[in-house]
């Protein structure tokens, strides 16, 4: 299997938490086979990257830098701290991390600007089928074109209200996308490991999956078969 298989951590408050439907207020603490803290999950992941969602800086617009930056040095790491404006990029820089940038929190500026950087991935952040952003369509489909028109190339389908739920149906939601042969698109939120080959097969990139990797059900060997 040749899917991109990045396992998700979220933070909050210092604490890994369990992300569950986009409630970000009844977030609990992570209980994953890896360990409790960030750090130790981090560093005890079999994976080389790592996808992690600040949610002090997504919601709060404070995101964690100190602990951040430990992060960053311990994997390969692709971040959403909730950027909202183009000089916000200097921190991803800083940080020496992949930029993620979700149209929940983002201005069109910041979009534009990160549209330039190859290795940028952009989350399009989508809730009950409308993609939530200050400035992009309502429809996915539509969202999606628009973003490749401002050059991503890297385009993660978040469906909030499925991330911590195993609920899967990943089939129906991609066989009503279409993207360009230079959009490389990963799936977020209810991602099942039986599921991964037939997201394979409809062209996907790649998987952002926490629940499922913390649990133990998905280890690292099935990235490598």
């Amino acid at each position: 299997m040749r899917l991109r298989v990045i396992p998700v951590l979220d933070i909050m408050g210092g604490r890994a938490v369990h992300a569950v439907r986009g409630e970000r207020e009844r977030y609990g603490e992570l209980a994953s086979i890896y360990g409790s803290s960030p750090l130790e999950i981090a560093r005890n992941l079999p994976w080389e990257e790592l996808y992690v969602a600040d949610l002090d800086g997504i919601v709060h617009g404070k995101p964690q830098l100190a602990l951040l930056e430990r992060l960053c040095s311990e994997k390969r790491v692709l971040l959403d701290m909730g950027a909202r404006r183009a000089e916000e990029l200097e921190v991803f820089s800083s940080l020496r991390c992949t930029p993620v940038i979700g149209t929940e929190t983002a201005e069109l500026t910041l979009v534009q600007r990160a549209g330039r950087l190859r290795d940028a991935f952009f989350s399009l952040d989508v809730k009950q089928g409308r993609v939530v952003s200050s400035f992009l369509p309502e429809e996915p489909q539509e969202a999606l074109e628009v973003l490749e028109s401002m050059g991503a190339e890297n385009v993660i389908y978040l469906r909030l209200d499925r991330v911590g739920t195993l609920s899967g149906g990943w089939e129906e939601a991609l066989g009503r996308l279409e993207w360009s042969t230079r959009t490389r698109v990963y799936c977020g939120g209810g991602v099942v490991a039986e599921e991964l080959e037939v997201i394979e097969s409809l062209g996907a990139a790649g998987v952002l999956v926490g629940t499922e990797v913390h649990s133990g059900r998905l280890r690292y060997q099935h990235e490598k078969s």
